[in-house]
């Protein structure tokens, strides 16, 4: 393979956010099948005279791809979706654009530039952020008909996290523990329709961690009571999250919480019909003690596909189908906050930010547990073995039960609680030149492994 060749596979590696891949050519052409989430692809690479050429080597084309991707999720369905045409996604740009430079100038973005404001983000926030969280999923049920919410909310089981079943408190309490958490949050479904449930696990994580990790609660708050309120605040919880949409914008159970926990927080997808309303709001939410805002993107799933079509919204291709008018309300509610000097920190939590922190986050904390002393794990939670002439990458992931296909070891928490850390190859060896792998040693990446080495930074393209 010829120089030119390398450097554009290398390009193809970084740009395609494809999953591992593995030679299936000989000779003069290289044939790789690159593993996606989504399906397989091959890309053929041949030697390259010129650079024109050089350019067309590669056949793939990422957004095709994504596309594709949201095509096969949604099948007949897709058809009835709306996206933006290449006018209204160039006029949307700019606006996002505009909104950016301004916030860039008078607010704080964070985490690779996913995030704004990140001046005075909820303590939830901040551990979210620095991956030291675990949400719990308490039950499956709510009693809310939120047209936006992207689950089913009518399922019965027991509390589960990142797919790992805990039937017993004490036992997901000392996951907690063992895996070093400082956060922690209860949600659903909704908890409160499980108060018992939902006090105890709070209750034995407090017990059992003590007072440094943080605790906090999602609720749609139509459940809640003086006296709940007070329970809650015995087990230790330090923090409430509403999400007034269920309740349109009603903050009478919300003040119930003021003055009892800690940390009161309004955590909403950012309804596009609504920002008006949501506008004159935010006085209300500051005066009535509440702490913090956080705005989420609305996404598009099965469980919320009919609601979100009737109404009439714009979508936008990605990782998952997502709204572009919400991240336009988020961003100017952002704006208008800081403008009008309201005294309530707004903070965009965009869907770019969750996809790409949490996931590097879940793989960073069962890579650290596998992790061997000749091994790295890098910023995007991949581990990092280096070799005499080249790199290879792997993840590792906390199972319930092992796929026995891959290598695997047994860990028992402190309750005797069994779980299974298994390794799973994700590259072949990639030759490196005595200079790359100096490059990558110091810190200094290479485009060739960015993919396994960085999160990627910035809002995604309007597509």
């Amino acid at each position: 393979m010829q120089m030119q060749d390398l450097a554009k596979f290398r390009k193809f590696i970084h740009k395609s956010d494809s999953s591992p891949f593995r030679r299936t050519g000989r000779g003069i052409l290289f044939s790789f099948t690159a593993h996606h989430p989504k399906g397989l692809y091959t890309v053929s690479i041949k030697p390259a005279a010129t650079n024109e050429q050089s350019r067309n080597v590669i056949d793939i084309d990422l957004h095709k791809r994504l596309i594709e991707s949201n095509q096969q999720e949604y099948g007949r369905l897709y058809d009835l979706l709306t996206f933006g045409t290449p006018a209204q996604l160039q006029t949307a740009m700019l606006e996002r654009n505009q909104l950016l430079e301004w916030l860039s100038q008078n607010a704080e973005f964070g985490y690779c530039n996913t995030k704004v404001d990140c001046n005075g983000l909820s303590p939830g926030c901040q551990r979210c952020g620095d991956g030291v969280w675990s949400c719990l999923f308490i039950n499956g049920r709510c009693n809310g008909r939120c047209f936006y919410c992207p689950t089913p909310q009518d399922e019965d089981g027991p509390p589960v996290t990142n797919g790992l079943v805990f039937k017993n408190a004490g036992d997901y309490a000392s996951y907690v523990a063992a895996l070093n958490f400082s956060g922690v949050s209860i949600s659903g479904g909704e908890p409160l329709m499980t108060p018992d449930l939902t006090i105890s696990y709070l209750s034995a994580v407090r017990k059992r961690c003590g007072d440094d990790i943080h605790l906090w609660l999602y609720t749609n708050g139509t459940l809640l009571t003086a006296d709940l309120c007070q329970r809650l605040h015995q087990a230790g919880l330090n923090e409430i999250r509403f999400d007034l949409g269920a309740v349109r914008y009603n903050l009478k159970k919300l003040r119930l919480a003021v003055g009892i926990i800690p940390t009161v927080t309004v955590e909403i997808p950012a309804v596009p019909q609504d920002e008006a309303q949501l506008r004159l709001k935010l006085v209300e939410m500051a005066e009535s003690g509440v702490n913090h805002l956080n705005l989420h993107q609305m996404r598009l799933t099965k469980h919320n596909f009919g609601p979100l079509l009737e109404h009439n919204y714009t979508f936008l291709h990605g990782e998952k189908v997502t709204v572009l008018e919400s991240e336009l309300c988020a961003l100017r509610t952002v704006r208008f906050g800081i403008e009008h000097g309201i005294k309530l920190p707004v903070n965009y939590c965009s869907f770019a930010y969750k996809r790409r922190f949490q996931h590097a986050a879940a793989r960073r904390r069962a890579a650290l547990s596998v992790c061997k002393a000749d091994e790295t794990v890098t910023t995007a939670g991949y581990l990092r073995t280096l070799t005499e002439n080249g790199v290879n990458y792997s993840e590792a992931a906390i199972l319930q039960n092992p796929s026995y296909r891959l290598p695997f070891e047994k860990i028992l928490l402190e309750t005797g609680h069994p779980l299974y850390l298994e390794r799973r190859p994700l590259t072949p060896v990639m030759e490196l030149s005595a200079i790359e792998r100096e490059t990558l040693i110091s810190g200094h990446h290479l485009q060739l492994t960015a993919r396994y080495e960085n999160i990627e930074s910035g809002l995604p393209e309007y597509f």
